[in-house]
């Protein structure tokens, strides 16, 4: 979709405990949250469950951004929208983990004159 930023971020999560070597797959789980900046917007996203590294998607399109978990067919198991503060940047992000294991994603805001641009819709962009 014309517009839309993609941001995939690879997820490298613990493997099972050496006590239980093939355990039952949990249901992933999706939290995530915005926080503003002067200069920059964070998501914090943590996901918890059977998730395969590499299925968490992020998509941005104008001031809205979807967080998609996929299964290892690419279907969307899970996914939450996000409505950001400002437009943002997909030049310069970083993305680390926090201590907790929650992913932190940065992005710096487009300057104003990139504000008037057309927004687009995330989720139809994630079809």
């Amino acid at each position: 979709m014309a517009g839309a930023v993609l941001l995939f971020v690879l997820l490298t999560l613990p493997k099972a405990s050496a006590s239980d070597p093939n355990p039952a797959p949990a249901p992933a789980a999706l939290t995530a949250s915005v926080s503003d900046t002067p200069d920059a917007v964070r998501l914090r996203i943590q996901v918890s469950g059977d998730v395969e590294p590499g299925s968490v998607e992020v998509r941005f399109a104008g001031r809205k951004a979807v967080v998609l978990i996929r299964d290892a067919e690419s279907r969307a198991i899970r996914s939450q929208p996000l409505r950001l503060p400002a437009r943002v940047a997909e030049e310069g992000a970083t993305a680390d983990y926090d201590v907790d294991g929650t992913l932190v994603i940065t992005l710096r805001k487009q300057a104003a004159a990139h504000d008037a641009g057309p927004t687009g819709d995330p989720e139809a962009a994630a079809r």
